[in-house]
């Protein structure tokens, strides 16, 4: 009988054996395509992401091509930081104008990169009636500076309004 048992063994675990190998090799070759259909995705969405960027890239060459006629003028639209030390000056007049008693302080500058412009902080402090106030950042928003407005606080004393501004202009 241990003969037979042997036999049985030997037929019955042979092919176990084998299946068992092939469910093992399954497995790991299941794994195997797994990472690799995972870096398959991966590469994909990169290679999307670059096209995008390349589209994009292609489609701002076109608008520089457009806009290229314009830089000139563009440039010539800017103050330079030498043309900026009649900024202070050009404030109190369009203050005295709108009846602002008015301080001025420049404050840091960020030089020129390659792709951006040039900024002057400042701060200014004007006293006045509120429509006077109003009718001073009207005339310095349309003033030939490019100026953008970073912080405006009012407050109220009796008739009388303190306007606290925080800016930057731009420059080349």
């Amino acid at each position: 009988m241990s003969n037979f048992k042997k036999k049985l063994m030997v037929i019955a675990g042979i092919p176990l054996t084998i299946c068992l190998i092939l469910v093992v090799g399954l497995f790991l070759l299941g794994s195997d395509i797994s990472k690799q259909a995972e870096k398959i995705k991966q590469l994909r969405e990169t290679l999307s992401a670059h096209l995008q960027a390349t589209d994009s890239l292609a489609l701002l060459r076109q608008d520089f091509q457009q806009v290229q006629p314009y830089l000139p003028a563009i440039q010539n639209a800017l103050p330079t930081q030498d043309q900026l030390v009649v900024f202070s000056r050009d404030l109190s007049a369009i203050a005295r104008q709108n009846q602002i008693d008015l301080n001025s302080s420049l404050g840091q500058e960020t030089s020129r990169t390659s792709n951006g412009l040039g900024q002057l902080s400042f701060t200014m402090i004007g006293q006045g009636s509120f429509d006077n106030l109003i009718n001073f950042l009207k005339a310095v928003k349309s003033s030939h500076y490019f100026i953008k407005f970073t912080g405006v606080d009012f407050t109220r004393q009796n008739n009388v309004f303190k306007a606290s501004l925080n800016g930057e202009i731009f420059l080349l």
